[in-house]
């Protein structure tokens, strides 16, 4: 016996394995990578999808570099961890949007809540 062999086992600890009816299936996952046999989005959606999110990536970009020479500056305390935040949460909602590429109107949601946050660094960095 070694130090990670159990003692004992009881057989309540065991679960049993019980075939699941298909009605029993939970519902698809919202946020889930493509399974194999998912069909591919329209080249026209991944597309329109990608532009957007490098419009977004591209103000991010902006915004980084001007909160940058705002750094090297005289910026408050507040200013680097506000916009930290702001630019996470829209490139965490656009990520959420591609994993969500397999739903009809979710992806185009996401995106459109991941404008607001960006707007708002910008705003912040231009502002200051």
């Amino acid at each position: 016996m070694t130090a990670v062999e159990p003692t004992h086992i009881y057989r309540a600890a065991v679960p049993e394995i019980v075939a699941r009816e298909p009605a029993w299936e939970p519902e698809p996952a919202i946020f889930r990578f493509p399974a194999e046999d998912d069909p591919a989005p329209g080249p026209t959606q991944v597309l329109a999808m990608a532009g957007y999110s490098a419009m977004l990536g591209l103000t991010g970009v902006g915004v980084g570099f001007h909160a940058l020479a705002a750094v090297f500056g005289q910026a408050p305390g507040w200013y680097l961890p506000s916009l930290a935040l702001l630019t996470l949460l829209s490139v965490g909602l656009a990520a959420s949007a591609f994993l969500a590429v397999h739903r009809r109107f979710l992806p185009w949601l996401l995106l459109l809540a991941a404008a607001p946050p960006m707007v708002g660094a910008l705003l912040i960095a231009v502002g200051h």
